[in-house]
């Protein structure tokens, strides 16, 4: 099996290892990495403190159920009255300066219903809402990233295990150079030298792979970190195709991304959270009215009550003698300039990113067709120089260098391809945008 063979059909064990492709790496991270789950809580929290506030324009009721038993004047006196059970002896002077202690059962349920509040519980809504859609964008910038991420890492377990790979192959080239320069020895053509020079080559390689094992290893289980996957789970990593896609109009993205980017929708929310910030300073202007309503029974004994309703409204009005309500509604309208301050600057920080994840991509794709040729022609000057070592017409030194550049263009053209779908995905990422 040549080297060039080696490295492009899979081992026996590579074979029945599962293949991971990148969006399915991608789409398990995104479903089950704990980090996100985490951020999707905190969205659920924040849409649940929505309701929670809402319900501040509905009737709030209380019911209550209370004993007591004393023999307080005051108690014994109010409770007979309470419990329709005041009768003309207890009018009597000793009855009420000394009355027999007795047990008092009283329940309510009262109901309140706010009429009018100044705006303040429509503004509180319209907070909670805003911090909502700010959960929001940080879970769906959380997710961009995690994307990213995972992208990355998918790259190195790819250049890693193909550098082993490479290696593995090298090793199998250098074995048969060894074999080829010993076999030159015995014949009188070239000395022990060249034999020793091919064996500490073929030692260097093997360590290679060793190395190369390794790293695969350590980045194999960052990966399955991310994927929520046990970290010593194994599978077998690909070569993406390139995306592609209909042109790269960094204009037409960045007007995408000003459109889908979590960190605008993120500016854009606390645009609306400073505005329901102003309108709950100006609401402290205004006096809170509400209907109440209660409806009690009251008894000595549990099972006998009688029944009594009072209802009315109430109107509370209050001011800070050291102004702090103007302060507030300053503080208020200063918030709000600084929230559209900061979204124009995101605003504009997204077409940067933008222009510049495009550059990138172009470049990394550049890049990759470059090192595709390099590996082509350094195969290619390999073979030759080997068949010039064969005819005596080369040394072992060209032989080493030749080896060496296969190597090394083969780990190049492995980055490159890395680089270059990690680049889509630092573009997908720029504009918003989830595969």
């Amino acid at each position: 099996m040549t080297a060039l063979t080696a490295v492009l059909v899979p081992s026996a064990r590579a074979a029945a290892q599962d293949v991971l492709p990148l969006d399915r790496a991608v789409a398990e991270a995104l479903a089950r990495n704990p980090g996100l789950r985490a951020a999707e809580s905190g969205q659920d929290e924040a849409a649940a403190r929505v309701d929670e506030t809402r319900a501040g324009f509905f009737p709030h009721i209380t019911v209550s159920e209370a004993w007591q038993r004393g023999n307080a004047p005051v108690f014994v006196f109010s409770s007979l009255l309470s419990a329709r059970r005041f009768a003309a002896g207890n009018f009597a002077i000793d009855a009420l300066n000394r009355p027999d202690p007795l047990g008092f059962f009283h329940g309510a349920v009262s109901v309140e219903q706010m009429l009018f509040d100044g705006g303040r519980t429509a503004a509180a809504v319209d907070a909670r809402m805003g911090l909502a859609a700010v959960a929001g964008a940080d879970r769906d910038g959380q997710a961009l990233s995690l994307a990213l991420e995972v992208a990355a890492t998918y790259g190195r377990v790819l250049t890693a295990e193909t550098a082993r790979q490479a290696a593995d192959a090298a090793v199998e080239a250098a074995a048969q150079d060894v074999a080829r320069a010993e076999r030159r020895r015995d014949a009188g053509t070239v000395t022990e030298a060249d034999v020793l020079a091919l064996q500490v080559h073929l030692a260097s390689i093997r360590q290679q792979s060793i190395e190369a094992a390794g790293q695969a290893a350590v980045a194999r289980a960052g990966l399955n970190r991310l994927r929520g996957a046990p970290v010593d789970e194994d599978f077998r990593v690909q070569e993406p195709p390139s995306a592609g896609g209909p042109g790269r109009n960094w204009r037409a993205l960045a007007d995408e991304a000003v459109a889908n980017r979590p960190d605008v929708k993120r500016g854009e929310a606390a645009v609306a959270l400073a505005g329901a910030g102003r309108r709950q300073a100006r609401a402290a202007w205004w006096p809170r009215v509400a209907a109440q309503a209660t409806y009690q029974y009251d008894g000595l004994d549990f099972s006998s009550r009688a029944s009594s309703w009072v209802v009315g409204g109430e109107a509370r009005w209050g001011f800070s003698t050291g102004l702090g309500e103007r302060a507030a509604m300053r503080a208020a309208a200063a918030a709000a300039a600084q929230a559209h301050a900061s979204l124009d600057d995101a605003r504009a920080a997204v077409e940067v990113d933008v222009l510049g994840a495009v550059r990138q991509l172009e470049s990394a794709e550049a890049r990759e067709g470059v090192a595709r040729a390099t590996v082509a022609q350094a195969r290619e000057r390999q073979r030759i120089v080997r068949d010039r070592y064969d005819a005596g017409l080369a040394g072992v030194q060209d032989v080493l260098g030749a080896a060496a550049a296969v190597l090394q263009a083969e780990t190049t053209r492995v980055t490159a391809i890395a680089d270059r779908f990690t680049a889509e995905a630092a573009l997908d990422r720029a504009i918003g945008r989830r595969r």
